[in-house]
């Protein structure tokens, strides 16, 4: 899953090739079919989706995996703030899908995954009622978010951390560099069951192969 808005590229890129050099075909989605605008406009590239969001069935894939980027933001189902940029502004018809989806992998047993802002989309996800990563671990973004209002306040961008958003849900969000080697962040990705995490795209390589050995388990 990218967002259509602000999908950080280098994330998409990297997951999608290290995915897909272990054998494992990779389709695009999004809230909506059109071209989706990368973040890191310079490097990154535009991407069209192979499908929208509403036509993802879980029954369908074997996994699904949310990368980051702010755009990340539009698909948090559950966040009651306001963003100062619009296009970061979740939209109910969108969110209510994104929440679909991850339930049907949820009750399917099928890997739910996110990489760095991706999994905040976790965090905001409701399953019973309940945050999707609510007594669960992860890693996440090291960085802030982007600028939003929430209960009278002001936050500007990337003075809140996104690691709020990921334990205001209920979550423990591992230090950065936490996992392995502390000076790199390319072994920082966390199973907790079927959720898998990773800190940023330097984690892609060990995040793919984390997924497709759960994805073997699973047997689909």
């Amino acid at each position: 899953m990218i967002a259509n808005e602000d999908f950080f590229y280098a994330e998409y890129a990297a997951t999608r090739a290290s995915l897909e050099a272990r054998g494992l075909p990779v389709v695009i989605a999004a809230g909506e079919a059109r071209l989706a605008q990368p973040q890191d406009v310079g490097t990154g590239l535009s991407v069209r989706p192979d499908l929208a969001l509403s036509r993802v069935s879980a029954s369908k894939y074997s996994a699904i995996v949310f990368v980051g980027g702010w755009g990340a933001s539009s698909y948090q189902y559950a966040f009651s703030g306001t963003y100062a940029n619009s296009i970061y502004q979740p939209q109910l018809a969108i969110t209510r899908d994104v929440n679909r989806v991850i339930e049907e992998f949820t009750t399917a047993n099928k890997p739910v995954a996110g990489v760095c802002h991706g999994v905040t989309v976790l965090a905001w996800a409701r399953v019973n009622d309940t945050s999707l990563l609510n007594g669960r671990v992860v890693v996440g973004p090291a960085g802030g978010t982007p600028a939003f209002s929430l209960g009278g306040f002001d936050y500007p961008n990337a003075e809140q951390p996104a690691r709020w958003q990921v334990e205001s849900n209920g979550a423990t969000m591992l230090t950065s560099g936490s996992i392995g080697n502390p000076l790199s962040t390319s072994d920082d990705v966390w199973v907790d069951g079927k959720i898998i995490t990773a800190e940023n795209f330097d984690s892609v390589g060990r995040f793919a192969e984390v997924l497709t050995q759960s994805i073997a388990t699973n047997g689909n």
